[in-house]
């Protein structure tokens, strides 16, 4: 018997969606892409899990106040909103889960940092999505839409090293990552709801 190697893209061939991790599937979707940005993986997943299933409005406001200063000192640079951090190694001793090197925050948050590079990314990348839903639906308010899905992936690795002494080298990579995004309006079927009753 004969095995033959099978392209894992080959059952999906025949759709449009290029470059997509999911199934572009919805009524009303609208979608953006950013690939290889050169910035902290990590971040972009806990931004990622924090945002997802906010309205797109709403969260450009809150990594707006990720990135806001809220001190009236000029050498405290305290942010004004924390995105909780879950993943991480934890503590192998204490037997315990979750980021062991991550201290808590103000507000209730927990673990928590504030990754300003990657929450500039992702609301360029939510704002390109709005502007996509513009072109594509007029009677829509992309404020309105609701991030249905959102995921951050490993890209391409660019390889660098450092010279060393005696011939030796110590590599220094850019590890990158893959944005999507995939907001979708749900209004329009709440609407047809009220009209059928």
């Amino acid at each position: 018997m004969v095995k033959t190697q099978m392209d894992r893209r080959s059952k999906r061939r025949e759709l449009p969606q290029k470059g997509y991790t999911q199934l572009l599937q919805g009524n009303r979707l609208a979608t953006a892409r950013a690939t290889n940005v050169d910035m902290h993986v990590k971040h972009c997943f806990e931004v990622c899990r924090y945002v997802k299933r906010m309205k797109a409005g709403e969260a450009i406001a809150f990594l707006n106040e990720v990135l806001r200063i809220d001190s009236d000192r000029a050498d405290v640079r305290r942010k004004a909103q924390a995105v909780p951090f879950r993943l991480g190694s934890g503590n192998k001793k204490k037997k315990r889960n979750g980021p062991s090197m991550v201290g808590h925050r103000k507000g209730g948050v927990g673990p928590g940092r504030y990754p300003v590079k990657a929450s500039r990314a992702i609301i360029k990348l939510i704002e390109s999505a709005m502007e996509n839903a513009r072109h594509q639906y007029e009677d829509v308010e992309p404020e309105d839409m609701e991030i249905t899905h959102i995921a951050a992936h490993r890209g391409q690795i660019k390889r660098g090293f450092i010279p060393r002494a005696r011939g030796r080298a110590t590599p220094s990579n850019h590890y990158r990552v893959n944005l999507e995004v995939f907001l979708e309006d749900f209004t329009v079927q709440d609407d047809e709801l009220e009209d059928d009753f």
